[in-house]
């Protein structure tokens, strides 16, 4: 009687462990909406730090940015930044991987 006991007692937790292991769950990770693409425009400081946007000159589309302090260095200038395009909570924002300036100047919209 005491083998089965401590049999079942040893299969409980063998299974409960084993349930537990696969009830993990991961945290959620931002969500890529798009391949890699290329945003070109005026680069603004946000409110934040790390936030910034870059204005179309053409059109007056705003994209959000988020960034490493570097891109201070390129504030009220034509650029161009290629990255993706995230999902984070209920906003879009642009992760640039790569930037090239275009004018050290922003053109003014016509």
């Amino acid at each position: 009687m005491k083998l089965f006991s401590c049999m079942l007692m040893l299969l409980g937790l063998t299974l409960g462990s084993v349930a537990y292991a696969q009830s993990q769950a991961t945290p959620p990770q931002p969500q890529n909406d798009s391949a890699k693409t290329t945003v070109t425009g005026c680069l603004i400081k946000g409110a934040a730090a790390g936030q910034y946007t870059v204005v179309d000159s053409k059109s007056g589309e705003k994209t959000p940015i988020t960034g490493p302090e570097q891109l201070d260095k390129y504030l009220n200038q034509t650029i161009s930044l290629t990255g993706t395009m995230s999902t984070q909570g209920q906003d879009k924002v642009f992760k640039p991987e790569s930037i090239s300036q275009v004018s050290a100047t922003c053109e003014k919209k016509q």
